[in-house]
């Protein structure tokens, strides 16, 4: 009987499950691609595939570089960018820090399975996390950010596994990671009014970055015009004095 439980344990512990959290969040007018580990699970690695429904993903930053340890902590193992910029050589010193080391995925690896990158609608990124299991302080915190993405204009982002590289793998093999996506509305613009003519009597305001909204007077209730789209036309009655400025969605 007592074998019996014993195995029962082991199956249950052995088919343990847990949730982690990859979501995008607005920050400086910015896409941070973000991880949350809610049960106390160490994720061993991200594979990403982010797409943005208008406009261009334009750039990559702010992700961590190489071993995580005491001092500094995260996933900055990429793979495709290890076998292509980085040198081991003798001794345990590596240059994290040369031209190319990024976690963007190569194309060639996976062609089936790996959006174009920079300057296009999707990436598919590539995070590793390397430590010395023996030392507790160099685990990866259960929360974090792992980059930040720069988009060319307002846009919807989604996040998704990247099933290929093996999406979100889990560091202990009794624990099984069951990933939930969450994307989010990202619009990289100050809201301000870049243009304005008169033209037979027909104002056009160009703007972006949020709602055109108006007034009477500089003291009065700001009204929304129901414009997001970056140009509005009014025609302009004698003695009809309006405001306009931009309300950031």
């Amino acid at each position: 009987m007592r074998a019996c439980l014993v195995l029962l344990n082991c199956l249950l512990a052995a088919s343990a499950r847990a949730e982690v959290h990859v979501f995008i969040q607005e920050e400086n007018r910015a896409a941070s691609v973000r991880y949350e580990c809610t049960g106390g699970e160490v994720v061993r690695a991200f594979a990403l595939n982010v797409s943005v429904d208008r406009g261009q993903i334009t750039g990559v930053s702010n992700y961590f570089r190489g071993e995580s340890t005491p001092a500094a902590q995260g996933y900055g193992i990429f793979p495709a960018a290890f076998r292509d910029h980085i040198t081991v050589g003798t001794g345990t010193n590596i240059n994290w820090e040369v031209p190319g080391y990024t976690p963007l995925a190569v194309i060639g690896d996976r062609p089936a399975d790996t959006l174009p990158g920079i300057n296009s609608s999707g990436v598919t990124l590539e995070f590793g996390g390397l430590w010395d299991p023996a030392v507790p302080d160099a685990v990866p915190p259960a929360t974090g950010t792992l980059c930040t993405l720069q988009i060319s204009q307002a846009a919807n982002l989604s996040v998704a596994a990247n099933l290929s590289r093996g999406g979100v793998i889990s560091s202990s093999s009794d624990i099984a990671i069951t990933p939930m996506f969450t994307g989010a509305f990202v619009d990289p613009a100050f809201p301000a009014i870049t243009g304005l003519t008169l033209t037979n009597g027909v104002i056009t305001i160009s703007f972006v970055g949020g709602e055109l909204v108006s007034a009477a007077t500089l003291g009065s209730a700001w009204v929304g015009i129901g414009q997001t789209n970056g140009v509005y036309m009014e025609t302009v009655g004698q003695g009809n004095c309006k405001f306009y400025r931009v309300r950031h969605r």
